[in-house]
């Protein structure tokens, strides 16, 4: 028996082993070996036909607190994973403090606080939920002292005092019984995804996020509080969101991970903040961290996988869960019917066929596997086209699948773009913008004078480039690479487009839109989008926007007016293209985690609720091929 949907969380406990929350809403227990031993049964899920993902866990005793992504909080039995208690996120609210219609808003928190046979937990319109941990009855709903907000994080294991860690980048401390917090520090600008007591030196440790300060979107890390608020010691190491910290049983090291994709294992023997280790080799960013009492150690990544690592960090074993997922749609030239899909093994051919009209499908075609990390992106051009792997490399491949050069960078890859003469290809990575000649690979340039990594880049039709960083601050360079225009985004960008004189830039702030030569956007679309926007493509005056909160919207490109929004995505989604029926009709593809494509009819005619109407599902043939052997993996740096 295995697991067949993707995991989102992992948490240890000492006599039942690892328990494992996936995407579906179901949980699962592993042995020490990552051998499933049981699962929740599929008519118990806690999210029946809605199946949404699992991201806050707790056990306690006999029973397991849960919290998904819509707001359901529901209890089980820790032993044989039998849904107990269920409270729907639309009906656990003080109706009283919500606007008219106002319906849960999708949001991954992980925090749930026990104490004193409470349970404290953010309901879906980020009020305070207090339940009666021993019959599960609300005791009451209130707004956190400190006004609505996103608790991501509650640590009740310190003597005397209770700390909680939210959204907005703060480390408040106080009392969950009287809900007194008169303690708030703010200690960085966006998720506080871990607030850990360390039971050695009697502090608290937190996972910074964002940055802050002469930091914001730079460089993020780790930092050390007292119990009275006082900050001690900030070490930034990382360039992306980190998002897991757990320690040792004798709290002797501890475990930080992220999206770098390294764990680091900190030396805590002593309290000054020290490196022991810093493991690469995983197959994908790095979003849980769990430890046994044994001292093993039980990484997530994000593509759904587990790794297994002994104390220092050597890897031992991996639950070899069968990833997928589309990362990237790209039209055809020339073809108003046929897309190419950057998946985890390569890329995937995929054409709309509709002999009836009106009832379209999708048609997998030619497949090509790369023998590399996911395809992270492509570009297509006349003779083939070029992507980039995780974590590192570059490969520009002819039309008939030849390897016509590949190259490895020296920082994580995000992006690339295709001049628009196709004969220069511009990557951006941690380590600044690469250029190459797309024919022969012979590197150009490198613009490596940006604050942090370049996440996004394109060219303009003169032919200057575009870069993109992290810190949202976007420039083109001219021929000698000097800086002739720049923006400040606002937010971390995401992805880059270019249309005639025209930027399009998603991320942060949704989706913002630039003349270029000046510096304020001629349009942003933001409304009613959870969390990253991802992707966007434009037809027939619509724009459609798939965010990391598993949406996809609608909206009128003249006015910016939200046309549809759906909110029902298999998993998260990460490209989104346009296709058109044999009349002409237009069609939104979407793709995402766990191979999906799921096709949508789009009619700006037909009623608000039908603009945007799924029509079908198609997942595409995935492998594992291309995970990192053990023997590759967990490469160490000290």
């Amino acid at each position: 028996m295995g697991i067949r949907e993707r995991i989102t969380r992992i948490v240890c406990d000492d006599d039942r082993g690892i328990l494992a929350a996936d995407v579906r809403g179901g949980l699962h227990w592993l042995d020490s070996e990552l051998n499933v031993l049981s699962s929740s049964p599929d008519s118990a899920t806690a999210q029946a036909t809605a199946a949404h993902p699992i991201y806050g866990v707790k056990i306690v005793g006999d029973w397991i607190i849960t919290r998904d992504k819509v707001g359901n909080i529901a209890r089980w039995d820790a032993d044989s994973l039998r849904l107990l208690d269920r409270l729907d996120a639309r009906a656990t609210a003080d109706r009283s403090l919500l606007m008219e219609g106002e319906q849960p808003s999708l949001t991954m928190l992980r925090g749930i606080g026990v104490w004193n046979g409470k349970v404290y937990v953010d309901n879906g319109y980020y009020q305070l939920v207090v339940l009666d941990l021993e019959t599960f009855t609300v005791e009451r709903i209130v707004i956190w002292p400190h006004g609505y907000d996103m608790l991501e994080w509650f640590c009740t294991d310190a003597p005397g005092v209770h700390a909680v860690g939210d959204r907005n980048g703060r480390i408040q401390i106080g009392d969950l019984e009287t809900l007194s917090f008169p303690t708030v520090v703010t200690v960085d600008s966006s998720n506080i995804h871990r607030l850990v007591y360390d039971g050695r030196h009697n502090r608290f440790w937190a996972t910074l996020d964002g940055g802050i300060g002469d930091d914001l979107l730079i460089a993020n890390g780790v930092l050390t509080m007292s119990l009275d608020g006082t900050v001690g010691q900030r070490m930034l190491y990382a360039r992306n969101d980190v998002e897991a910290l757990a320690f040792s049983p004798d709290f002797t090291k501890a475990y930080v991970g992220g999206f770098d994709g390294e764990l680091m294992i900190f030396d805590n023997r002593e309290p000054e903040l020290r490196v022991l280790h810093r493991i690469g080799g995983f197959s994908h960013q790095l979003i849980d961290i769990t430890v046994d009492r044994e001292g093993q150690v039980y990484v997530l990544t994000q593509d759904g996988d587990v790794t297994v690592c002994t104390p220092d960090g050597e890897f031992v074993r991996r639950l070899g869960f069968a990833r997928h997922s589309v990362w990237e749609l790209q039209p055809v030239p020339g073809d108003e019917r046929a897309l190419v899909a950057a998946t985890d093994h390569g890329t995937c051919l995929v054409r709309l066929v509709d002999p009836a009209p009106g009832h379209p499908a999708l048609i997998p075609g030619d497949t090509y596997t790369s023998g590399l990390g996911f395809t992270r992106r492509l570009v297509q051009a006349d003779d083939g086209w070029a992507g980039v792997f995780w974590p590192k490399t570059v490969r520009r491949v002819a039309g008939d699948g030849r390897t016509m050069w590949e190259r490895e960078l020296p920082g994580i890859v995000h992006t690339l773009a295709l001049s628009p003469d196709s004969r220069r290809l511009l990557v951006a990575c941690n380590a600044g913008g690469f250029e190459f000649d797309a024919d022969t690979g012979e590197q150009l340039a490198v613009l490596d004078g940006l604050p942090t990594s370049a996440w996004v880049c394109g060219y303009l039709d003169d032919g200057r480039r575009l870069l993109g960083a992290r810190n949202g601050r976007l420039a083109a360079y001219d021929a000698d690479g000097a800086e002739d225009w720049a923006v400040d985004l606002g937010h971390y960008p995401k992805r880059l487009t270019v249309h005639g004189d025209m930027v399009r830039v998603t991320g942060g702030v949704g989706v913002k839109e630039y003349l270029v030569g000046q510096d304020k956007e001629s349009r942003q679309f933001i409304e009613l989008l959870d969390n990253t926007a991802e992707s966007a493509v434009l037809i027939d005056n619509t724009l459609c926007v798939v965010t990391y909160g598993f949406q996809l919207a609608a909206y009128d490109y003249e006015t910016g007016a939200i046309l549809a929004l759906n909110e029902d995505l298999p998993d998260f989604a990460k490209g989104v293209a346009a296709l058109r029926g044999s009349t002409g009709e237009p069609y939104i593809v979407v793709g995402g985690r766990g191979g999906y494509l799921r096709l949508f009819r789009l009619d700006r005619e037909a009623a608000p609720d039908r603009v945007l109407t799924p029509l079908r599902d198609l997942w595409l043939p995935g492998t594992t091929a291309d995970y990192p052997s053990l023997a590759d993996a967990g490469k160490t740096s000290r």
